[in-house]
């Protein structure tokens, strides 16, 4: 860390010169690391958590992962303060009625 000359607590960042591929962070069921040498970064990724259907998902989930229902293909999102799963995404075939609101026929 270099200190700025004026004598201030400024903090001086210097870009990467090189990652190493051999990455040996955390790794888990639910991230993925991605090194990419040519854009000088590191990427932490979530996986999507896939199970054949959603009451195999974890009694509780964790906000930061989508969860998906292979069986049903729909997504879900845990929601912290009601403790319960919700629906972000279906497949739009499924889909039998769409209520149009409260819109007039001209």
């Amino acid at each position: 860390m270099n200190v700025c000359k004026q004598n201030c607590e400024c903090i001086h960042v210097e870009p990467f010169r090189t990652i190493t591929k051999t990455y040996s962070g955390l790794e888990n069921e639910a991230t993925e690391t991605v090194v990419d040498n040519k854009a000088r970064t590191i990427e932490v990724k979530l996986k999507p958590q896939q199970y054949q259907s959603k009451y195999a998902f974890p009694n509780i989930g964790d906000s930061a992962i989508i969860y998906i229902d292979v069986k049903e293909n729909e997504s879900y999102r845990w929601d912290e303060e009601t403790k319960q799963y919700v629906c972000i995404g279906a497949d739009y075939r499924k889909i039998k009625i769409i209520n149009g609101g409260t819109a007039k026929n001209g």
